[in-house]
């Protein structure tokens, strides 16, 4: 299983080359604050921390104290929605400050177990309740260094009539779509807001009111043209996080929760490799309804 979170070891890297990349926390800060933090605590860096984790991953059939011990491990890793799986895996007494696990972490956990956010409500929590270990991040923001200056960006699109309109779905096209399929305010509209979100059609009408917009506009020139190439750019390279995290699994099954406006570009990439079949996920929640708990 694969989230829209940066992977540890791109976290420890935009840190690395921060005067080339710019501020890893900006994007990644609470999981750089506790990996330091761990990392002095174990005198390990994060590369020792994830080589200890996979041995310990590997053994199988793992104990509440190992348990602990890799939620730590996984931590100075900079991987904490991998830590946060194992934590949820832990029954609530077995959640204490022991094997390495100290109070203040076991805080920290807590409170990441508590978001309400896809990283930990849907992808951690699912990733515990079938058994997993571990939860894979597939984000990229190495490709942020090509990006347009930001206030470069932000003249070119105020130059542009109706670019922000287009930016923010106001459009004849989604203003065609039923109200009820993109508002979220009951439990009875999750199921149908997924749908919708996963389907073709949102994907293409976002891809063209977010991107190609910026291709076809005349005022917006090369930086347009820019910002969407650092977009692709960004795509392919979460393309390529879920074939190497799949490679260990050839014939399995993996599941990419990442924001809706990536998932044409990173489909169409996946498209590209060898041995890999996309799976309609409107069509799957279609067949299994019945499967899914109150």
């Amino acid at each position: 299983m694969l989230s829209e979170a940066m992977p540890g070891e791109q976290v420890m890297g935009l840190e690395a080359y921060a005067a080339y990349h710019g501020n890893a926390g900006q994007y990644g800060g609470p999981t750089l604050e506790m990996a330091k933090t761990a990392q002095v605590q174990l005198q390990l860096s994060a590369a020792q921390a994830l080589v200890r984790a996979d041995s310990l991953v590997a053994k199988g059939n793992l104990s509440p104290a190992q348990r602990r011990q890799l939620a730590v491990w996984f931590v100075a890793a900079a991987e904490p929605f991998s830590a946060t799986v194992q934590w949820l895996r832990l029954a609530p007494a077995e959640r204490i400050a022991e094997d390495g696990v100290s109070a203040s972490l076991v805080k920290r956990l807590n409170r990441f177990a508590g978001l309400r956010s896809e990283l930990t409500s849907i992808a951690a929590r699912l990733a515990a309740d079938v058994g997993l270990e571990r939860l894979y991040g597939a984000g990229d923001h190495a490709s942020d260094v090509s990006l347009p200056a930001s206030a470069d960006m932000a003249a070119a699109v105020a130059a542009e009539p109706g670019l922000t309109d287009l930016f923010n779905h106001r459009t004849a096209a989604f203003a065609a779509v039923p109200e009820d399929t993109m508002k979220l305010r009951s439990a009875a509209q999750v199921m149908p807001l997924f749908k919708w979100k996963n389907s073709d059609k949102f994907g293409a009408l976002d891809a063209d009111a977010q991107w190609f917009s910026m291709l076809r506009s005349t005022k917006m020139g090369r930086l347009g043209r820019q910002r969407v190439a650092a977009w692709e750019a960004q795509n392919l390279q979460m393309a390529v996080a879920v074939r190497e995290a799949t490679a260990p699994i050839a014939g399995g099954r993996a599941l990419l929760i990442v924001g809706a406006a990536h998932k044409p570009f990173i489909e169409a990439y996946l498209r590209s490799f060898t041995d890999v079949e996309i799976v309609s996920v409107p069509a799957l929640l279609n067949s299994r309804t019945g499967d899914c708990p109150n």
